[in-house]
């Protein structure tokens, strides 16, 4: 069975920010998508996707899902098939306005396979 999106806040430091871990997990030989919300600009820290076992599927993708319009969207990245783990690290600052979504997709897996999908941001600003 699938689980709720599941969302845990951790304070860094002394000031007020805080990193934002969201994570959910599919039910076996299902796909699954976990995207950050809107509302409020973030930076986004790093996604994960771990399968239960060794998966046959064509690939994690990681995207960009613009407020500005279609036009605007992009694949962030799109993993090795058949890896059983994958994580985007941005090389660079990524950060995502308040209309912004980043949506990571685990292909369902096979047959008695899961798959976990985290997603860990910060506030930006």
């Amino acid at each position: 069975m699938a689980s709720a999106t599941k969302v845990s806040k951790f304070p860094v430091g002394k000031g007020a920010l805080s990193v934002e871990r969201l994570s959910e997990a599919s039910a076996a030989n299902t796909g699954k998508s976990l995207s950050t919300p809107i509302g409020k600009p973030r930076r986004l820290i790093f996604a994960t996707v771990h399968y239960s076992s060794i998966p046959t599927q064509a690939g994690v993708s990681v995207d960009l899902d613009s407020g500005a319009g279609a036009a605007y969207d992009n694949v962030l990245d799109t993993g090795s098939a058949n890896a059983q783990s994958t994580t985007f690290i941005p090389s660079d600052d990524l950060i995502i306005c308040d209309d912004d979504i980043i949506k990571v997709t685990a292909p369902a897996g096979g047959a008695g396979i899961t798959s976990q999908i985290t997603i860990y941001t910060e506030p930006y600003g």
